[in-house]
């Protein structure tokens, strides 16, 4: 592995500057989340909407028969579903009694690893470390090599050959499955066809796990070649889709969702659904939490002058950074929530009332804090200015004598 490092450094007044272009950038950022939480509450209610929808009409197949009343209705079909067709990869010769096949190409090639680190400095100036790291490694997609920092011995060739995948139409009982559909079939199982085949393909030499272009695959040069396959077999599916006369075709909800779902053996339409909405849920998570982010970061963005401005005495420069955080969390959630909400008025008003009222609590609760350490932190500790004196005045004096003492003796 070829080991580089850079060392670059940025003036306090780079930075100021840099930190107010990052307001703009920022405030794109933030338009981005919006944008992207909102696409996301819509495609998740459709998603939602459209899967129960389907639920409600899906009629489950007794056999693998026609009949005139499931036409261009939503049916789950349960049966072998079988090939018209061989399928090949006409390339190299392969041939597979699957529904799919998948040939995965990859190629020994330089790959540039980039890491950076910035350290602030007193008077404001930054230092930024960069490592550029190369090693030999098997990808599946070409590294361009010109773009890296240092090409000079990291030149890779060109990718001659790539991953494709390979089809044919196919039947379950009385009705025709198009490749648009079968491609969808999940591609599970490793392929052993390559067992019969020559040594020698091509100029590819047969390992029978894998084809291999170049000399030795113990001992791989720059430029080798791997080429793989997996297959989807034969078998009992479920299909979930629509039946267009004796076609099995995407079934189109009320709101333009497109449908086909494939499961391996005999699952029931209510497991197939309970899957799908559960993946919908994740993903909309997922869309969630990405939103969030660029939004915090915008937010945070927008507030960088103020660490920047801050930084020429790097202590400093971290406190500020870190109340910067702090607010900026507290403008994502309160916002975030705000536009999640919104996005779901139309179909959950109720839900919509209670996201806002969380998000006002959350950010009333975080206010609230910070106000209370800031008035402890600015109270100075009690002192007492008129101290007391030797004698009270409020307290009458001891008598001379004690009535309990008995006077002493003369």
């Amino acid at each position: 592995m070829d080991h580089f490092t850079e060392t670059t450094r940025t003036g306090y007044g780079s930075n100021i500057g840099n930190s107010f272009k990052g307001i703009l950038f920022g405030f794109l950022l933030i338009i981005i989340s919006i944008v992207l939480l909102w696409y996301n509450e819509s495609r998740s209610v459709k998603q939602t909407t459209a899967l129960k929808e389907m639920q409600s009409k899906i009629i489950t197949l007794a056999d693998t028969k026609y009949k005139q009343e499931y036409n261009n209705k939503p049916i789950l079909i349960q049966g072998e579903v079988k090939p018209i067709n061989i399928v090949k990869d006409a390339t190299f010769g392969v041939v597979s009694n699957g529904l799919l096949l998948q040939r995965d190409v990859t190629m020994y090639q330089w790959e540039e690893q980039t890491s950076s680190h910035s350290e602030d400095k007193l008077g404001g100036s930054t230092e930024t470390i960069t490592t550029y790291d190369y090693h030999k490694g098997w990808n599946s997609h070409p590294q361009n090599s010109s773009s890296f920092k240092h090409p000079s011995g990291h030149q890779n060739p060109p990718m001659h050959y790539h991953s494709q995948l390979f089809s044919t139409d196919a039947t379950i009982g009385d009705f025709h499955i198009s490749k648009s559909i079968i491609n969808k079939f999940n591609i599970s199982s490793s392929f052993d066809g390559l067992n019969n085949m020559p040594d020698n393909i091509g100029e590819a030499k047969n390992y029978k796990q894998f084809l291999y272009i170049g000399d030795n695959p113990q001992s791989a040069n720059i430029g080798d070649m791997k080429i793989s396959y997996r297959y989807t077999p034969l078998g009992i599916y479920s299909i979930a889709t629509k039946a267009k006369n004796k076609e099995l075709v995407n079934y189109v909800t009320s709101n333009g969702r497109e449908f086909t779902f494939i499961k391996k053996g005999k699952v029931s339409a209510s497991q197939i659904f309970e899957d799908e909405l559960d993946s919908n849920s994740l993903l909309t998570w997922l869309f969630r939490a990405g939103g969030l982010v660029l939004m915090f970061v915008g937010f945070k963005l927008i507030m960088g002058p103020l660490s920047a401005l801050a930084n020429v005495i790097p202590m400093f420069g971290s406190l500020v950074g870190g109340a910067s955080s702090l607010v900026a969390l507290v403008f994502t959630v309160l916002l975030g929530s705000i536009i999640i909400s919104l996005a779901w008025f139309a179909s959950r008003p109720i839900m919509s009332l209670v996201i806002i009222g969380g998000a006002i609590l959350i950010s009333m609760i975080f206010s609230k804090s910070r106000g209370e350490r800031e008035i402890q932190d600015s109270t100075p500790p009690p002192t007492n200015s008129n101290p007391p004196s030797r004698r009270d005045s409020s307290v009458p004096p001891p008598s001379r004598r004690d009535p309990s003492t008995p006077p002493p003796r003369r």
